[in-house]
């Protein structure tokens, strides 16, 4: 997808806090495009069979960019100000989507429902992927069934033992 919704927080005890002072749920728009992407008429619904539930005004959202949307219930759509959905978001679950122009074509969304959420703790996308180890060449494993482990392997040094398997990645 070109425009996504890049995170969320649906239990917002403390994290950002909206212009009224209030830790209101949030979600994040990204534009992963190198164009600017105009949001007039789009948008974002927690519920699939309303997704015209609540639109954008008339944004524009700049190549790559960020926009973060208040999931507050307090229902705020105007351009140059934050912006608000009329409904919020659940910790149990639900629905989440993102509807260009005319409510038809799903952009993003996360469905039929976003798992169980913790308090202050985002959800969402991955933001960037970045290789450790080079293809092909050859590593050491082991994943113990316990804790045995702790974190023993991350200490300077550190050799690994017998039961440590090898192979190339």
């Amino acid at each position: 997808q070109d425009v996504v919704i890049s995170e969320f927080m649906a239990v917002n005890d403390g994290g950002l806090v909206d212009e009224d002072g209030e830790s209101s749920d949030w979600l994040e728009i990204h534009n992963r495009t190198a164009t600017v992407v105009a949001l007039s008429g789009w948008t974002l619904s927690d519920d699939p069979g309303d997704p015209q539930k609540w639109g954008f005004p008339d944004v524009a959202l700049s190549e790559g960019a960020y926009l973060v949307v208040f999931a507050s219930g307090k229902d705020r759509a105007a351009a140059g100000s934050p912006l608000h959905t009329n409904f919020k978001l659940t910790d149990g679950g639900e629905y989440l989507g993102l509807f260009r122009p005319g409510g038809v074509t799903v952009e993003h969304q996360y469905g039929p429902r976003y798992p169980r959420q913790r308090p202050d703790i985002s959800y969402g996308l991955a933001a960037e992927t970045r290789s450790l180890v080079a293809e092909g060449h050859s590593g050491e494993y082991l994943a113990p069934a316990d804790g045995s482990l702790a974190l023993g392997w991350k200490a300077p040094g550190f050799i690994p033992g017998a039961e440590w398997k090898s192979g190339p990645t």
